[in-house]
């Protein structure tokens, strides 16, 4: 078994199974911000600025969706880690500076990260987030997750949301801006960012083996794993039973 310590001062100490090692390696930072994006909702809730925290649910959406789906599908994990060298790629060609010949070693040495096939071909990132056919459609057979990303995306970024959030129109028609926005819906919200927990965790229980985290995390009432509807071609585990509660085959 192979340990990995989490840096909550240095006390939580996990055993992942060998054979879950490198898929840990790619996804444990991946599950864990959807642990501290939670975490940073229910303070942010807490001192009155939950509106403010469905950034974080946002976020978290992505960050659980991108883990369940590079753990579900085949190859999805080498995908995964192509699309993370590609961006320490991209970052390093903004940074370099064009009189220091050191870059071009760092640069040629993320190069040779990137995974390949057997014929020395890279492989594939993964497919965009959004949009038709990618991967927040395809891994989200009900529509939920696809709703709350749209909604959420509203606050993220400019739209008129800005506007409605804090422009009210008083009796007499005077039009005010108020000192926060109405925080309507926050119990769905809620709901989104248990749900995000749910996949996070079941992910990684299944990555330590931890069978009672596993039915923990499948018995809350919440979409726990996203590939069931799925091709078995589309499948990683495709001879799993559609619950696939338990943890994979040794």
């Amino acid at each position: 078994m192979t340990r990995y310590v989490l840096d909550r001062d240095h006390a939580d100490k996990i055993r992942v199974r060998d054979e879950s090692a490198w898929d840990f390696r790619v996804l444990g930072g991946v599950l864990e911000r959807v642990r501290r994006a939670a975490h940073a909702y229910l303070v942010l809730d807490q001192r009155g600025f939950a509106v403010e925290g469905r950034f974080m649910v946002r976020s978290a959406i992505e960050h659980a969706v991108t883990a369940q789906w590079a753990y579900l599908t085949p190859d999805g994990i080498d995908r995964l880690e192509v699309k993370m060298i590609q961006a320490r790629l991209d970052y390093a060609k903004h940074s370099r500076n064009l009189n220091d010949p050191e870059w071009a070693e760092v640069i040629a040495g993320i190069e040779k990260q990137f995974p390949r096939t057997r014929s020395g071909i890279r492989k594939p990132g993964t497919p965009k987030f959004t949009g038709a056919g990618q991967m927040l459609a395809t891994m989200d057979a009900t529509g939920y997750l696809q709703r709350a990303y749209a909604v959420l995306s509203r606050v993220g970024h400019v739209s008129d949301q800005a506007v409605t959030d804090y422009f009210m129109t008083e009796a007499d028609g005077t039009v005010v801006v108020t000192s926060a926005p109405a925080e309507d819906f926050d119990l769905e919200v809620f709901h989104t960012i248990a749900t995000c927990c749910a996949l996070a965790a079941w992910v990684r229980a299944r990555l330590e083996g931890d069978e009672q985290s596993i039915e923990l995390a499948s018995s809350q009432g919440l979409l726990y794993r996203l590939d069931t509807h799925l091709d078995p071609v589309q499948r990683r585990f495709p001879n799993e039973e559609k619950s696939g509660t338990g943890a994979p085959a040794r």
